[in-house]
């Protein structure tokens, strides 16, 4: 389609067994239900090499209230992506999502993918209470330098094997990843990446950067919950390759019965964090630093009070300690 577009969609169930490709619409293409209709539901029985929604070279389209269930294999549920440039080229920016669920059934490889065939503007796409089930790859892939500042907000990515994967800059403010091998995977470094008050469940890591460099990319983690009751057997958490800095405010990493997770720091030339206001839960946490390195002397660690789970049953319950010496850091 490359005409104006209001698709207000009747309840049934609607299938497509072709990709619904949408080129050069500027401002004007919207998905929603009917103001008095139930919720739709889009059915993908197509091709297992095609995407089920393709936006091309469109600008601030508003898909809600919907949900895409696929009984076939798609290499995406929604591919966006500029495809050529020049003058009088849409750019390809300021998409909103609101209220989208996403089945993949572990037949989708991608739910929502930014990779463009030019990487200039693919950028500035904002997601509110989105969820993604069941994705081979994973929930969000914002590929390219020129893919950044999207912002996710009480996002949902379950069953998939990464809930993030990004080559540049976005914001996920609260939500959950649950049952993924890693939570987020930062591609190539970039721009600053903030992670907000977001739990992350059942997941081998928490966060995993490209790397080894001496690139610098600001990573920060506010309040950010993990549970390490699938922590990867290495017992790394945080795998940072980068120089960072990584800032790790006012989040509760480990709790109870469950394995000490840590924050590898595995770059080749000095790496820069700053752990400060945290809570390690883990049971005996009080024992092990939080902090791996690979070369103990690269590391420059900024610490503040963080508190610090002792064993169980223990009268004191927890301790806090402002830093730890470089040798712990092994």
């Amino acid at each position: 389609m490359t005409s104006p577009v209001i698709f207000h969609a009747d309840p049934e169930t609607i299938e497509l067994y072709h990709t619904v490709r949408l080129r050069d619409l500027d401002a004007c293409l919207t998905i929603a239900r009917r103001g008095d209709g139930r919720r739709p539901r889009f059915v993908w029985r197509g091709p297992a090499t095609d995407p089920v929604f393709s936006l091309e070279n469109c600008r601030e389209s508003v898909i809600e209230h919907i949900d895409v269930v696929c009984e076939t294999p798609c290499t995406a549920v929604f591919l966006v992506r500029r495809t050529k440039r020049g003058a009088g080229v849409i750019t390809s920016t300021l998409h909103q999502f609101r209220d989208v669920r996403i089945f993949g059934n572990a037949r989708a490889r991608r739910g929502f993918d930014y990779t463009g065939a030019i990487d200039e503007n693919n950028e500035h796409g904002r997601w509110d209470s989105c969820s993604v089930h069941g994705c081979t790859d994973a929930a969000w892939v914002f590929s390219g330098q020129q893919s950044k500042e999207h912002l996710l907000t009480q996002c949902r990515a379950e069953s998939v094997r990464a809930a993030v994967v990004a080559s540049s800059s976005f914001t996920w403010i609260s939500g959950t990843a649950a049952v993924c091998q890693i939570g987020v995977v930062l591609s190539r470094v970039g721009d600053p990446v903030v992670i907000e008050g977001v739990g992350f469940e059942a997941c081998g890591r928490l966060l995993v950067t490209d790397g080894p460099t001496t690139a610098s990319q600001p990573v920060s983690l506010i309040g950010v919950r993990y549970e390490a009751d699938q922590l990867h057997q290495d017992g790394d958490c945080i795998v940072l390759r980068h120089a960072g800095p990584l800032s790790v405010t006012g989040c509760r990493i480990g709790g109870g019965k469950q394995r000490i997770p840590r924050i590898a720091l595995l770059g080749v030339e000095p790496q820069l964090a700053t752990i400060v206001g945290n809570t390690f839960g883990a049971f005996g946490a009080h024992r092990v630093c939080p902090i791996r390195a690979q070369k103990p002397t690269n590391v420059r660690v900024t610490w503040g009070n963080n508190a610090y789970q002792r064993d169980a049953l223990d009268p004191r319950n927890v301790e806090s300690r402002l830093v730890w010496a470089d040798k712990s850091y092994m």
